[in-house]
């Protein structure tokens, strides 16, 4: 099928206008004409590389950004070379999913059982380009049904699927009200705090803000980074499946986060 359909849906799943300014979207690695079959990941690494090469993938859509930096030189063993070799297209959503109604801190939201939400950080207006995008913003914080702390993140592992998670902070105290980002969002513990969260669910946070937030009186929730974005994948599929029915879409085996707990 033509690139330009599939270009289409992504951009209706998360529009690229919405990622943050630093951040490196869309078609990273090519935009061939046509594709056929879609492979869908975290991070595209080599054993990702040689899972789309064994399902005759031509298209790769990564959350990261392969390249987030300008590039002096493609030796043709490295990842890009690969991909440029073998005719495959890479496309990266990253912080535009973030923002997205169904996005990646959307995904988090239901998975604490968040009854309604607002963004942490508001969308910067010059991207917004009607009055639904003028309400999105990185993050998001929200009431949930009240609960102990230790509760909401047994319910939060529960509906990511994930056996750990690192916890810093009081567990046996209510919970009425949570924030979320997933990935490294460490930077916004306090965005959360102000917002009057009980808890604050993210990927990562630094050794001194997990201090600072447990002083505090508030619960953090780290589940890792790529764990905290991985479900996002399967909403994506979904969509991608109602809107180009006829891309074969796969959900990568082999993309898995770098750290493992023993």
């Amino acid at each position: 099928m033509r690139s330009a359909k599939v270009t289409a849906a992504l951009e209706a799943i998360a529009p690229l206008h919405l990622a943050e300014a630093w951040d490196n979207v869309g078609w990273i690695v090519g935009a061939g004409d046509e594709v056929t079959r879609a492979l869908l990941c975290i991070d595209y690494t080599r054993a990702v590389q040689d899972e789309a090469d064994a399902l005759g993938c031509d298209l790769v859509i990564a959350y990261h950004p392969v390249i987030f930096e300008g590039l002096k030189r493609v030796s043709p063993d490295s990842l890009i070379g690969h991909a440029l070799r073998r005719g495959r297209a890479i496309y990266c959503p990253h912080t535009a999913l973030d923002v997205a109604p169904r996005g990646t801190n959307a995904v988090l939201a239901d998975a604490v059982g968040m009854t309604s939400s607002e963004p942490l950080r508001a969308i910067d207006p010059k991207r917004a380009r009607n009055d639904a995008e003028r309400k999105l913003g990185l993050g998001l914080v929200g009431p949930v049904q009240k609960t102990t702390r230790r509760e909401l993140v047994a319910k939060t592992k529960r509906a990511l699927a994930l056996d750990h998670a690192l916890v810093s902070g009081p567990l046996d105290e209510p919970c009425e009200r949570v924030a979320v980002a997933a990935g490294s969002a460490g930077e916004m513990i306090k965005d959360a705090a102000k917002a009057g969260s009980h808890v604050y669910v993210t990927g990562e946070v630094r050794h001194h803000d997990a201090l600072w937030a447990a002083a505090a009186g508030m619960t953090v929730v780290c589940l890792r980074h790529s764990a905290s974005e991985r479900a996002v994948l399967s909403r994506v599929k979904e969509a991608l499946a109602m809107s180009v029915p006829e891309l074969v879409v796969s959900l990568s085996e082999r993309d898995r986060d770098p750290f493992d707990p023993l």
